[in-house]
């Protein structure tokens, strides 16, 4: 008896059979279809390397053939070819007066189909239902062609449409692919990391097409892939701009996308300008995203990329974004310590990035007290590893680091830190400093006065409070003053 896994890869051999679709298209029957592709202008090389073909109208066109090829029904229904009627007997072809695109794996077989309706029926695209071998939410079109020029460039580009693969690939660019008439998802996302450093997303210019790539924001920054947004001109698409445009047009479009958290940022902000309710309203659409964020640095790299389009400080950001994700989803199920530990962990994040990527800092830093401004014990071991190893021509030791990290995790953090971007220009390094020694300050006067409290010394507590009082009217200390604390 066959087993399940033998069952579907006969099903597999037997969608590989598309000498029938493509026979179709090169009839009589198949004119309509002909016709549409010469309209969307793609070109008999294109249609033959792609394998295009033509569904008849008839409801068991398909099924008569390939039962009289000896193929079982029930092997048909498995491979999404034919339809179970719901009532009677029998079955009847899954497309009909369709144009027919091949779904190919990276092996270069034939998985699936997606069809394109010629006439008014829905709807517009049908997919070859979910198999084994057939999921809409892994598979992309067109990568197993793309995927060595995606690898060549660094950049994957994400467009909608089977044609609009198609369409580029017929004016010479080969590094697009599409999904399955579907959202992007995590699995998508994953798999194209494999082969591109970046991703640009070209979805139509309608509201249907900005949400479905702001959709998608927040599954790039927790996969930790860089993407931006392609803007097409309203009422184009890739298909109809590169065949009206040319490719050089469309590829100067390319060279201007914009990063996809500035285009979610844009795209929310747009007619309200700065106005403050319409900016409270932005951070409650961004905060979902910016929960979505397992990486600590990259969410921080992000609050203070938000506080200068918003105009609002990043102490603010993040005391908004702690009392917001007390009372969300996001924070129904962390204690409140966490979610203090949590947002006191940007401190961790903004330390080590000065010192990795500004290692003139350094020395400074040695001299403060640094352990009471972190949080995180993988990070105070970073950081202590760091400060206790001696520069050399300004650089620092990544092996030597590495080597004395205690574990895998310490490791891992330390990797992340090391190819995330700097935080800090070299004009912004001294103010750092500066706040981070007015926060450690703040900290052993908070740590003090609990101290004195605990111990009922109201007079060395009363003390401390004016002395605290008196600092917080005075201006802020200059950088000497912090370096002898």
């Amino acid at each position: 008896m066959p087993t399940e896994r033998s069952v579907y890869q006969t099903a597999l051999d037997l969608l590989s059979r598309r000498d029938h679709f493509r026979r179709e298209l090169e009839g009589p029957a198949g004119s309509a279809a002909r016709a549409y592709l010469a309209q969307r202008g793609l070109t008999e090389t294109v249609i033959k390397d792609f394998s295009l073909g033509y569904a008849r109208p008839e409801w068991e066109g398909l099924l008569k053939h390939l039962r009289q090829k000896g193929h079982p029904p029930t092997l048909l229904e498995r491979a999404g070819l034919i339809v179970k009627r719901s009532e009677g007997e029998g079955h009847y072809d899954r497309f009909r007066n369709r144009v027919m695109f091949p779904i190919f794996d990276m092996r270069s077989q034939i998985v699936g189909f997606g069809g394109r309706v010629l006439d008014q029926s829905l709807p517009k695209y049908l997919n070859t239902p979910e198999t084994p071998v057939f999921q809409k939410g892994e598979l992309l079109y067109g990568l197993h062609i793309a995927f060595s020029r995606i690898r060549e460039s660094g950049r994957v580009v994400i467009v909608e449409g089977y044609t609009d693969v198609l369409a580029l690939i017929k004016h010479g660019f080969r590094g697009a692919v599409a999904t399955l008439g579907t959202a992007l998802t995590r699995d998508h996302i994953r798999k194209l990391k494999g082969y591109a450093r970046e991703a640009v997303v070209v979805f139509d210019p309608d509201a249907a097409g900005t949400a479905a790539a702001m959709k998608s924001l927040s599954f790039f920054l927790d996969e930790g892939m860089p993407a931006k947004v392609l803007s097409l001109p309203d009422g184009e698409d890739p298909d109809t701009f590169v065949n009206k445009s040319g490719l050089e047009a469309f590829e100067a479009l390319l060279e201007r996308s914009v990063p996809m958290f500035d285009f979610f940022i844009d795209r929310k902000m747009a007619g309200g300008g700065k106005e403050i309710e319409h900016r409270v309203k932005v951070l409650e659409d961004i905060f979902p995203v910016l929960a979505e964020l397992k990486n600590h640095v990259q969410r921080a790299l992000y609050v203070k990329r938000l506080s200068e389009r918003l105009q609002v400080t990043e102490k603010a950001l993040t005391a908004e974004f702690q009392k917001w994700a007390s009372k969300g989803s996001f924070g129904a199920d962390r204690p409140e310590g966490r979610l203090k530990k949590e947002t006191k962990r940007i401190d961790d994040v903004y330390l080590l990035n000065l010192l990795l990527h500004h290692p003139g800092t350094i020395v400074r830093v040695r001299d403060l007290e640094w352990k009471t401004l972190l949080s995180d014990p993988v990070v105070v071991e970073i950081v202590g590893r760091i400060l206790e190893k001696d520069l050399w021509e300004g650089a620092i030791d990544q092996e030597g680091i590495l080597a004395g990290l205690s574990g895998e995790e310490a490791r891992e953090v330390f990797r992340e830190a090391m190819l995330s971007p700097s935080i800090f220009t070299d004009e912004e390094v001294d103010r750092a400093l500066q706040d981070f020694g007015e926060k450690i300050l703040r900290i052993k006067i908070q740590d003090s006065v609990a101290q004195a409290k605990a111990k009922g010394d109201f007079e060395t507590y009363n003390r401390i409070l004016k002395l605290k009082k008196e600092r917080d009217v005075q201006p802020r200390m200059n950088g000497n003053s912090q370096e002898g604390m």
